[in-house]
């Protein structure tokens, strides 16, 4: 297939999964709508506000962009659980608005980044997301934000392509990953044994799909010049349970001579009904946090139900549609891991 040669206005650029696009998008013109920190590898940068009229910029320089903009990939956004409602709002929803209505008055695509995890919303609120002692960990106000984001550029009238990717993680050869997500943080408590269960469903799935999988994906929409649907970049039915996905952490560290104290898998309603009014009146404040968060993150992380998938729609992703491929990125994740911080899991 001969791919013409686009120009893209890409946000984010410089997170996660902005750095894992980059170099897949070598074949294009990158301009770069950079914030705070410009990424590097792109033809151009441009400074301005995604939540902002006219994205923050004057209007000849958006004029300008317009005229020269072929593809929108608006991969920016807050994801950490911790940010308030205000700030979730401006950069999901706002952003979202702002970048449809570029979009549009471009007559460009836009490639819109939202989550997979807009499948499960009603079961995160569900999950004690919405108690303002737990707003400052929980994933409620995240996911809620991104629905609404999506809600916005389909009623924008842009030619959109909706990408839902599951959790994020390292490379899936080298693990490499520029800012750790909440998977690390949990396979970097399991190595330090900060962790007394998992509260999961043993057989339940931890959807994940590696950064450079997801970079792949939108490239292969943004040059077969798909401008409409929505995509879940998803593990699905050939999802690592939670079991297994602590089995592969254990199985790392033992080869590298870490010990990492057993761990149990127990169900979140057991932990709720048993742990819960158990422990929770003796022991410390900061453990109670702790476990609160482990609860929120669980909510994210460990599902029964697998996540819709559209790995084998995409050309050049079919392959990653594979319990094998997923454990075996995993492992590239938790070898990186251990190789950054060896002693403080050795010590732990």
């Amino acid at each position: 297939m001969v791919t013409l040669r686009k120009t893209i206005l890409l946000t984010g650029g410089s997170g996660v999964l902005g750095t894992a696009l980059i170099p897949q998008l070598g074949h294009h013109r990158i301009i770069a709508l950079a914030h705070r920190r410009p990424p590097s590898g792109c033809d151009e940068v441009v400074h301005g506000n995604v939540s902002l009229p006219l994205l923050g910029l004057d209007a000849a320089v958006y004029r300008k962009l317009c005229a020269e903009v072929d593809v929108v990939i608006h991969s920016a956004g807050m994801v950490k659980f911790s940010s308030t409602a205000e700030e979730m709002e401006t950069l999901n929803v706002r952003g979202a608005r702002e970048m449809s209505r570029f979009a549009v008055d471009a007559d460009a695509a836009l490639i819109h980044v939202s989550t997979a995890y807009v499948a499960r919303v009603e079961e995160i609120r569900a999950a004690g997301g919405e108690q303002a002692s737990r707003a400052g960990s929980s994933p409620s106000l995240y996911v809620t934000s991104k629905v609404l984001g999506e809600q916005i550029v389909r009623e924008s009238g842009a030619q959109a392509v909706i990408v839902r990717p599951s959790i994020i993680i390292g490379d899936s050869v080298t693990g490499e990953i520029s800012q750790k997500q909440g998977l690390h943080t949990f396979a970097h408590n399991v190595l330090r044994n900060r962790l007394p269960f998992v509260p999961s469903d043993p057989t339940g799935f931890v959807d994940f799909v590696p950064q450079d999988l997801v970079a792949r994906a939108i490239v292969t929409l943004l040059d077969r010049d798909v401008r409409d649907g929505e995509y879940w970049i998803s593990s699905g039915s050939h999802a690592l349970t939670s079991y297994r996905l602590t089995e592969v952490i254990v199985e790392e560290a033992d080869a590298r001579g870490i010990t990492v104290n057993p761990l149990r898998v127990l169900a979140p309603d057991i932990v709720e009904r048993l742990v819960r009014p158990a422990f929770f009146d003796v022991v410390p404040g900061w453990a109670k946090t702790r476990l609160d968060g482990l609860l929120d993150m669980s909510a994210v992380l460990f599902h029964k139900h697998p996540i819709p998938s559209s790995l084998a729609e995409i050309p050049g992703c079919e392959y990653a549609a594979d319990v094998k491929a997923g454990e075996k990125a995993w492992r590239a994740s938790v070898r990186r891991m251990i190789q950054e911080r060896y002693r403080t899991y050795a010590t732990a």
